[in-house]
């Protein structure tokens, strides 16, 4: 009985073998929407469901149909705009930071990089509706798409809600100049 259980062991792992003869690093997963150049967009709305491919890291779920929490550190992917590459383009964030963060926080500044290389930080003590601009250099748009890096120097910790939480994102683009 025990040499059955051998022999039907051994000839199972010989039909795997024989079956699966590609070499697999993992499961492969898809986006509904996946990153291309051709559906990437320049300006994304937060509470565009398929914006979430070009959200790298660091934005939460749609909230209110309209905007998205950030964490301290978030990442978005854009679309070189036309005309950018020559001619430069202007980042825009537009976000609020509510009144329970200036209460606990006091302040939040905002430090935006493209390949390491800050833009720009500004600081905002005052709760409100805002949008964060700076120029990019035509030479940091020479590809057709940017990764654009965000860091806030504060968040809040998790507590109740149990993530980290940094401002509410509406939208995020680089048009031309």
């Amino acid at each position: 009985m025990r040499a059955q259980y051998l022999l039907a062991a051994v000839t199972i792992m010989a039909l795997i073998g024989i079956a699966c003869q590609g070499g697999h690093s993992g499961p492969t997963v898809q986006n509904a929407e996946p990153d291309t150049h051709s559906q990437m967009a320049s300006n994304v709305l937060m509470g565009d469901p398929k914006a979430g491919a070009q959200l790298l890291s660091g934005f939460y779920g749609i909230e209110n149909s309209a905007w998205r929490w950030t964490a301290g550190r978030f990442s978005v992917q854009l679309r070189t705009p036309p005309g950018a590459a020559q001619m430069g383009g202007l980042l825009s964030l537009s976000f609020t930071i509510p009144d329970v963060t200036i209460r606990k926080l006091h302040h939040v500044k905002i430090t935006a990089s493209i390949n390491g290389m800050v833009l720009k930080s500004s600081e905002f003590d005052t709760a409100g509706a805002y949008v964060f601009s700076t120029d990019v250099p035509a030479s940091m748009l020479a590809a057709d798409s940017v990764k654009v890096d965000f860091v806030l120097d504060r968040s809040l910790s998790p507590g109740v809600d149990k993530r980290e939480l940094g401002i509410i994102a509406t939208s995020v683009g680089i048009s031309p100049r």
